[in-house]
């Protein structure tokens, strides 16, 4: 009769993530072991001296030719790695070509150290087609890696080998992040790329993610990112289609920001990257930021930047007003920062250009980065500031302490205002001398600049006003003058009626009547 035996019973704890922490810890003592085998030997140690030693000789052409058996590849793959070895002799086809010399297969060691390779320099390892040779050897070499027995981390790498290893790779590895919400260095872990911190494949993943968050942004938000992505490593770092990241920033936050205005943090971001689109088409900034922005993103940026001119004047003018107890400054500057402003709100102001004096610049730069200014000029005297504005198809040139308002229906093409080539002026240049050049250009019976002095109130808003509605352009009045004057102001001149005659027309200052020795016309 068979012999029962006992029931056992076991009460096990459930499994731990500790528990399996030594044979993680082994896992990646074995994969290091993996990585180092065979670089001790004295076999391995003589090939390695004789690639540094033609790369030192700049013989680097003879490396393939000794490329013979499967240590010269572990030496070779290890070589790649070397920033010495890298910078002397590069990585070229010959040399990838001659990995398959011995053996149609790369070894495991080999395989990982090209890998190391790839994630250490990534998109400068050298021109497209190597990069793209070596993206090709590394995911047909993990291809053949299925099937066998494998770590975690090489069977990781197999199944990501498609996103992975491309020059979007860093680009997929973010959007993975984003998907799930998850930091990049957690991402990173879960790919068992931990190993490959500090090189430059993470630093343009870092920089991806960059972006990812510039594009999460609300419309002129104050972020940490935008101080990152300011440096020079950061928007020099590639995208795609020949593109650098920094022109994907900046499209970003041009094409978001509205057309009339741009917070005061994403301007100073564009103007840092990119500079002033208004220098001359030539210049190296321009050719490699505004030239591949294109012209509609040019134009929006110029908008803005002519707010920003007449912005800087006006805080200069006030500054100096006030640091120097000026009164007549002080009482002047509010009617003139109304009618100027006035005219940039409503649309009016198409171009301009700011010039500075010695003290005007100190208080510019003490108040603003140098790279976070607009391209100016400057003006050989000590304090005062000008600005020239384009207003319809009419030009004004205005500037502080005595310096009239100059208006003249066309810019004298001798003129080097709009010149950003030509970076200093002196005050003459911007007045008499403009008007000058003006009459030597024009023909006989041709309309009159004015220069207006800003004495007394009304009378000079008045005369600038005339001068434009004669060209054809009707500012909204009302905005250009300050509180409670508009009334006064039509009592005084009226309005502009419709057969163009002002009813107080008499009462509205004339310009100056033309008469120079240098004009070849008697006005």
């Amino acid at each position: 009769m068979p012999v029962s035996l006992p029931v056992l019973r076991f009460d096990l704890p459930e499994w731990q993530p500790r528990d399996f922490a030594l044979l993680k810890k082994n896992e990646a003592k074995m994969a290091g072991i993996l990585r180092n085998a065979g670089k001790g030997s004295d076999k391995f140690v003589e090939v390695c001296n004789r690639l540094e030693r033609l790369a030192s000789s700049r013989q680097a052409g003879m490396i393939p030719k000794i490329i013979k058996e499967s240590v010269d590849v572990r030496a070779l793959t290890h070589m790649f790695g070397q920033p010495v070895f890298y910078r002397l002799a590069g990585i070229t086809k010959p040399m990838l070509d001659s990995l398959y010399t011995p053996s149609p297969r790369l070894g495991l060691i080999s395989l990982f150290q090209m890998i190391s390779v790839f994630f250490k320099y990534f998109d400068q390892i050298g021109e497209p087609e190597i990069f793209d040779q070596v993206c090709r050897i590394l995911r047909e070499e993990l291809e053949n890696q299925n099937g066998r027995n494998a770590g975690q981390e090489i069977a990781t790498l197999i199944i990501n080998r498609g996103r992975l290893f491309t020059i979007n790779g860093p680009r997929n590895l973010v959007a993975c992040a984003k998907n799930q919400g998850a930091e990049l260095e957690s991402v990173f872990k879960q790919l068992f790329l931990q190993n490959y911190h500090d090189t430059r494949f993470h630093k343009v993943c870092r920089y991806q993610y960059y972006l990812e968050t510039v594009r999460q942004l609300a419309v002129g938000e104050r972020h940490p990112v935008l101080i990152e992505v300011c440096k020079p490593e950061v928007y020099n770092a590639p995208y795609e289609k020949g593109r650098l990241l920094g022109h994907e920033i900046l499209t970003i936050l041009i094409e978001r920001s509205s057309g009339q205005e741009v917070s005061d943090e994403w301007r100073a971001v564009i103007l840092s990257i990119a500079g002033d689109p208004r220098v001359a088409e030539a210049s190296p900034r321009f050719r490699k930021w505004w030239a591949i922005l294109g012209v509609e993103l040019q134009k929006k940026v110029m908008s803005w930047l002519s707010g920003f001119d007449l912005r800087l004047f006006l805080e200069a003018l006030e500054n100096f007003g006030v640091a120097s107890g000026n009164r007549d400054l002080q009482r002047m500057f509010k009617a003139r920062k109304v009618f100027l402003e006035g005219l940039h709100k409503q649309g009016l102001i198409g171009g301009s250009r700011l010039f500075v004096g010695g003290a005007p610049e100190r208080y510019l730069l003490e108040n603003y980065k140098k790279d976070e200014l607009p391209e100016y000029a400057k003006v050989s005297d000590t304090y005062r500031s000008m600005i020239y504005l384009q207003i319809g198809h009419c030009h004004m040139v205005e500037g502080s302490h005595s310096f009239k308002l100059w208006l003249f229906p066309v810019l004298p093409s001798e003129s080097k205002v709009m010149s950003y080539a030509k970076k200093s002026f002196s005050p003459r240049e911007l007045s008499y001398g403009l008007e000058n050049l003006y009459w030597q250009e024009v023909d006989y019976g041709a309309k009159k600049p004015v220069s207006i002095v800003h004495h007394p109130d009304l009378t000079w808003q008045a005369a600038a006003i005339n001068f434009l509605q004669s060209e054809g352009v009707y500012p909204d009045i009302e905005k250009l003058l300050e509180p409670n004057t508009y009334y006064a102001y039509k009592r005084r001149y009226g309005i502009l009626q419709s057969d163009g005659i002002y009813p107080n027309a008499a009462k509205i200052l004339k310009p100056r009547s033309y008469n120079s020795s240098k004009s070849r016309y008697r006005r």
